[in-house]
């Protein structure tokens, strides 16, 4: 079936448009369940592979740099080739990136297998989004609200699950875990997602814009990380460097990577990716490290600290439907912005009491903040943008979405790890280095409010009509 024949039969067919979500739900549990519950086993791989603070670090932040980079070529790829064959290659690309990671002796090789979790994540999570857009032309916010809880429900289980196969089988187990329910997806895929979604006249992939794209990112994110080294600094020029030719190509070319005129001249386009990079910057970095303060400066087992973070992820899980069926009704930027609010209140109260006997109560009410921010931001943010661009397009902008998300996260952990770098430097997380993680906490809770102060202002106004 061509796309024409495939939007039709799903609007025909209730119980394929279901099949679908849960499928694409599912996929969509597996990224953040694998990623969540590798930060609570982040100590005992330091402790295992014998690795120091800043190589602790790029374990999260080689799959987001990775996922970061081909996010937009996914979207790209997606419209070209078809959805449904780019969420399908993801999927095996992700089992692959698991069984390495589950059997890797070094460092190297866990970073290498992160990577390949980080391109595949892409392919498949962009896809899976545009794919659920296609499909429900009607009640678009609430099944991107179950895609989202979906997310969230993998956020929920990861650090408990992570931390419960990390003391019981080992940090390998973390990474093998996910295989079962991804070969699941796989196979139902195959079997129960008919037809095909592409553009009948797509843009063919930039290259060259790909490849400007890749230098600029990589080197701006190790020369921020790694400062105040002076080889950083010459990483952060190259890096830099490149995103300036990055920006100019995306003007010049025939069919760049992304029609940035088009997006920037949008300013209420602009300020929805503004929000979302400004709501992941103050939160992603920050839950990773608060899963080592909870370990190293409380003392608490990795289930204990997986018990505690979890809780974020539960409100978010139940909340999100609930917020996508309210953009459905209501205007989506009002419920952004309180989101945006809640997050700032949780962080005031964190910033004012964070130290090493600040009580569990009190982090477990910011948690709770964070949760309703989140889960009042994401769905509404999507389905405004989402519902406002042409069916034939929905791949590269499902593509955009990701990428302010995934540029926050990215951002948010290069304050981290320029935080460990100048406060802990090169040294493994012993006890005479816990008062250094301390004043990382504080620095880092510090700028995640300062972000969600912006996010809120960029998610004030918000009233999108977008063509990539």
């Amino acid at each position: 079936m061509d796309s024409q024949q495939t939007e039709r039969y799903y609007r025909e067919a209730p119980a394929a448009r279901y099949a679908v979500l849960i499928i694409v739900c599912i996929s969509s549990f597996l990224t953040p369940v694998s990623l969540s519950g590798s930060f609570v086993a982040v100590p005992a791989i330091s402790e295992d592979l014998h690795v120091n603070a800043v190589y602790a670090s790029w374990i999260p932040a080689t799959f987001l740099l990775s996922n970061l980079l081909m996010m937009l070529p996914a979207g790209r790829l997606a419209d070209q080739y078809g959805r449904k064959r780019i969420f399908l290659i993801g999927g095996v690309l992700f089992s692959i990136g698991c069984l390495i990671a589950s059997f890797a002796q070094t460092i190297e090789v866990l970073l290498v297998s992160r990577v390949v979790q980080g391109i595949s994540s892409a392919l498949f999570f962009t896809t899976g989004m545009a794919i659920i857009t296609s499909v429900f032309q009607q009640g678009r916010g609430a099944a991107l609200g179950w895609l989202v809880s979906s997310i969230y429900l993998g956020l929920t289980c990861g650090p408990l699950l992570g931390g419960w196969v990390t003391e019981q089988f080992g940090w390998q187990a973390v990474f093998w875990f996910p295989l079962p329910l991804m070969l699941m997806v796989l196979v139902l895929a195959a079997l129960k997602m008919k037809g095909e979604w592409r553009n009948a006249q797509p843009d063919r992939l930039d290259f060259i814009g790909t490849l400007y794209m890749a230098l600029g990112m990589t080197g701006s994110f190790i020369g921020l990380s790694s400062l105040p080294d002076w080889k950083a600094i010459l990483w952060l020029g190259l890096g830099i460097s490149f995103m300036v030719i990055f920006v100019r190509h995306c003007y010049t070319a025939a069919s760049p990577l992304v029609r940035l005129n088009l997006v920037l001249e949008n300013k209420p386009f602009s300020r929805a990716l503004g929000a979302s990079i400004m709501v992941y910057a103050s939160n992603y970095g920050l839950v990773f490290l608060l899963s080592l303060y909870l370990q190293y400066n409380r003392g608490m087992t990795p289930t204990e600290a997986g018990q505690v973070l979890m809780v974020q992820a539960i409100v978010m899980t139940v909340l999100a439907p609930l917020a996508g069926r309210l953009s459905d009704r209501y205007r989506p930027r009002l419920l952004a912005t309180l989101g945006c609010l809640s997050m700032v209140a949780g962080l005031a109260l964190l910033v004012v009491t964070v130290g090493p006997k600040t009580p569990i109560w009190i982090i477990l009410i910011c948690l709770i903040a964070f949760g309703i921010g989140f889960g009042l931001f994401s769905t509404p943010n999507s389905n405004s943008v989402l519902g406002s661009v042409p069916p034939e397009r929905l791949g590269m902008s499902s593509a955009l979405l990701n990428l302010s998300r995934l540029l926050g996260q990215m951002f948010g952990t290069a304050i981290i790890t320029l935080l460990m770098s100048l406060m802990i430097g090169q040294a493994k997380i012993t006890p005479e280095y816990y008062a250094g993680l301390m004043e990382v906490v504080r620095w880092a809770v510090g700028l995640s409010l300062v972000f969600a102060l912006a996010a809120a202002y960029f998610s004030k106004e918000r009233s999108v009509a977008l063509s990539t």
